[in-house]
């Protein structure tokens, strides 16, 4: 009996030992895609489809297209007509590298240049490239000095197919044998001669030509081959003032001696506001403006006496008991010196 029972418990442990392993299974079962419910893999899938999509924004082969941009109308392959254009193409051709230089001329044929300002010293373009935002390209050459203007007036003034040239609004291509010999370059002949100066990155003081660089100096040599009296503007020397200065130069020499017109300094903001006609203003003429009390004009002797009698020549009454020229001259310098004791004393 005894034996009987140990085998029928032992038969009853088999049969539950048998009924544990799958007990185990379900288990299992249930568990593992509980466990995998609660694993975050939606963002770390999303956060580099991003990081590809900003990368292939940056990485254009092409630049932003322009709408009515000022375009370069040289095609390749063409030879420019004005020798002006083809010297200024000379010099960015040197100072670039070979891709920069082309790169710089496909930015010109394709008008990715926004705004073109040609004026008096300034030379600027806002050119559009791979970027969001356009640069600011700027070109610059060496100013010359009044003194300097006064010795080119004069040289182009004595040798008379370069004045007349000038004048008729023609630019010789020898014009440099007038600046050589007083240590001047009108034109550039060298990458050294043009300053450029660029917001983009590829910019820098040891490589200045990038390719902004090249598109701005295209533009500004083609404009200057419509128009080559530019030069003179963009080296602090108007060409009206030119164009005023040899007339009178010429009006001297044709003239001889005797009296001379005076030339007309341009003096910014004064001189070239500009001012009704005469036959307008009758009415006003004498009138002044509460403006005069804030005119402060110091009393100063002048640095040559009689400038204006001098240019007057000699005097139209030789016979006369006093010479003219001189005695006006007397009269001319004891009238300043008394308006100058005055001013010191402060009277009225």
């Amino acid at each position: 009996m005894a034996k009987k029972k140990t085998s029928s418990s032992s038969a009853k442990d088999k049969k539950q030992g048998g009924d544990s392993p799958r007990e185990d299974r379900v288990m299992n079962v249930v568990a593992k895609p509980t466990l995998s419910a609660h694993v975050p893999t939606a963002p770390k899938k999303v956060k580099p489809q991003y990081a590809s999509f900003r990368s292939s924004r940056k990485s254009l082969v092409n630049p932003r297209r322009v709408r009515g941009g000022v375009k370069f109308k040289l095609k390749a392959g063409e030879t420019p007509r004005s020798w002006v254009t083809q010297r200024l193409l000379r010099v960015a051709e040197q100072g670039a590298e070979a891709e920069i230089y082309k790169d710089g001329l496909e930015y010109a044929r394709l008008g990715q240049t926004k705004r073109l300002t040609i004026e008096e010293t300034l030379c600027e373009g806002v050119i559009q490239g791979r970027s969001d935002k356009p640069y600011t390209t700027t070109l610059e050459l060496s100013q010359f000095n009044a003194e300097s203007q006064e010795r080119v007036i004069s040289a182009m003034a004595d040798q008379v197919r370069y004045a007349a040239k000038l004048l008729s609004g023609e630019l010789p291509s020898n014009i440099e044998d007038v600046f050589a010999p007083l240590g001047l370059k009108l034109f550039p002949a060298e990458p050294q001669d043009i300053t450029p100066k660029c917001s983009c990155p590829d910019w820098s003081e040891e490589k200045p030509w990038c390719k902004h660089a090249v598109c701005l100096s295209a533009l500004l040599a083609e404009r200057m081959g419509d128009d080559p009296m530019i030069i003179f503007g963009l080296h602090g020397m108007p060409s009206q003032e030119l164009i005023d200065g040899l007339r009178q130069k010429r009006a001297v020499g044709v003239q001889g001696p005797g009296p001379a017109p005076v030339l007309l300094q341009h003096v910014p903001g004064v001189s070239d506001v500009p001012s009704a006609p005469l036959d307008d203003s009758l009415g006003s003429f004498w009138e002044v403006g509460d403006e005069l009390k804030e005119l402060d004009t110091p009393i100063e002797p002048p640095t040559l006496n009689c400038v204006l009698l001098r240019r007057l020549g000699s005097s139209p009454f030789p016979e006369g008991r006093f010479p003219l020229i001189g005695l006006m001259a007397t009269c001319y310098q004891l009238i300043g010196e008394h308006a100058i004791r005055e001013d010191e004393s402060g009277e009225e």
